[in-house]
């Protein structure tokens, strides 16, 4: 990893869908730099004004890297659906196992949707300076 800043994400070309490289110091912070990025590659636009109520999920899964697409996954879940934003709180990931509490805000609009997070070409990589990860959206 060779970037400026210790942690962020960057919207990468591809050919037919959206792409977002992530990096970090840490898990938490790659996971929660995800959801930053792709909630910037779709535009959405929340009211900081209408605050619902702190809530929690919590997954398992095989790896880092399905817990990942699960947590995008359900993130773009209640984006799409409940018209509702994730503002993180607070995100414990496990080696197979994943906990985030966040509270909800309400979206006034949001630009691209997202069909599904994939796992194409998708390695969380761990080197001395922390994680990258390469996230491929199908839309």
């Amino acid at each position: 990893m060779t970037h400026k800043k210790a942690s962020g994400y960057e919207e990468i070309g591809h050919t037919a869908d959206l792409s977002l490289k992530v990096w970090a110091t840490s898990l938490e912070d790659l996971f929660i730099n995800a959801l930053a990025g792709m909630y910037s590659m779709i535009d959405v636009s929340v009211s900081v004004d209408d605050q619902l109520e702190f809530q929690e999920f919590y997954f398992e899964g095989m790896d880092h890297e399905s817990l990942l697409v699960s947590f995008l996954s359900e993130c773009n879940f209640k984006l799409q659906n409940e018209k509702v934003y994730l503002d993180i709180k607070k995100i414990i990931v496990g080696t197979k196992s994943l906990m985030v509490k966040y509270s909800q805000l309400k979206i006034n609009e949001f630009v691209k949707e997202i069909k599904a997070v994939t796992y194409h070409n998708l390695k969380i990589k761990h080197c001395s300076q922390g994680y990258s990860v390469v996230i491929v959206f199908d839309v």
